[in-house]
């Protein structure tokens, strides 16, 4: 991305102060005695809506976003986006049993299994359809948009970091209401411990994107894959059920205490895989 082409800084406070605050009162507002199942959804959408929003204002068409954010798609992109995920979580898994930490406990659901019990096989692509769209409505806020603006700033270990600090951000509210409501204890505690989690898994999305030209395609697919497999291999930490690795989901997750050492690791290895001079996508 050349300077030209770079928005004015007042266009990057307003996508990320918007994004948080209209996240933030979705979470408080809708979250109260249960965790509503439409409180993801709206959420996953305002990064997508703001960044059409602020492409509009600058006289781009929403159609013309949409497919610039997904043109340039790469194999290597797409094969890590895949294999990333299966390897983490399967680390992460392999370590919880091999230490202690967590038991097998076969039978735990997935959100696959459940799509084909309640309406077949045929059902299969409207989910991974719908979905992802979910997915995109994240990605093409924070990697679509954030992250190549900024990586044209400061570069991308700094880039990927700022993103991984907004992001984190962004789950806060959900994260602590959500913590609260269903009688979590210490959810100050985990807000934290997840919020953490989830930036250093910043730096994998990051990776995905930068291996490609411009799409956010490949992250959506990870984003979609992480989805799916952490809750039902290591618990769902949002909604506090076990998976096939029972232990205390708040230490065994991918998104809890064993994800931030792992991710930080891995965060490490990123770091030095972007100082190697990868090039940035043009888009």
């Amino acid at each position: 991305m050349s300077q030209s082409n770079l928005d004015a800084p007042v266009y990057l406070g307003a996508f990320v102060t918007i994004t948080l605050l209209v996240s933030w009162t979705i979470a408080f507002v809708t979250i109260t005695d249960t965790v509503p199942a439409y409180t993801t959804p709206l959420m996953m959408v305002v990064p997508a809506v703001v960044t059409l929003a602020l492409r509009r204002i600058q006289g781009d068409s929403i159609v013309r976003t949409v497919r610039t954010s997904v043109s340039g798609t790469t194999g290597p992109a797409l094969l890590f986006a895949v294999i990333y995920p299966v390897l983490f979580i399967g680390v992460a898994a392999l370590v919880a049993l091999s230490t202690g930490l967590g038991t097998y406990q076969p039978g735990a659901d997935n959100a696959i299994s459940q799509v084909i019990d309640q309406g077949g096989v045929a059902l299969l692509p409207v989910f991974i359809v719908l979905n992802l769209g979910l997915m995109y409505g994240e990605e093409l806020g924070w990697r679509g948009y954030l992250l190549p603006q900024l990586t044209a700033r400061w570069g991308r270990v700094s880039a990927t970091a700022a993103v991984g600090v907004v992001w984190g951000l962004y789950h806060s509210a959900f994260l602590y209401t959500a913590a609260t409501v269903l009688g979590v204890a210490n959810p100050l505690v985990v807000t934290v411990v997840q919020a953490s989690a989830v930036f250093m898994v910043s730096f994998p999305f990051a990776y995905a994107y930068y291996l490609t030209d411009g799409s956010v395609l490949p992250v959506a697919i990870f984003h979609l894959l992480w989805n799916i497999l952490n809750p039902w291999i290591l618990g769902d930490i949002y909604g506090n059920v076990q998976g096939l690795v029972a232990g205390q989901i708040f230490v065994v997750n991918g998104e809890g205490v064993l994800g931030v050492v792992l991710g930080l690791v891995a965060a490490g290895g990123f770091v030095l895989l972007f100082k190697r001079g990868y090039r940035i996508p043009d888009s």
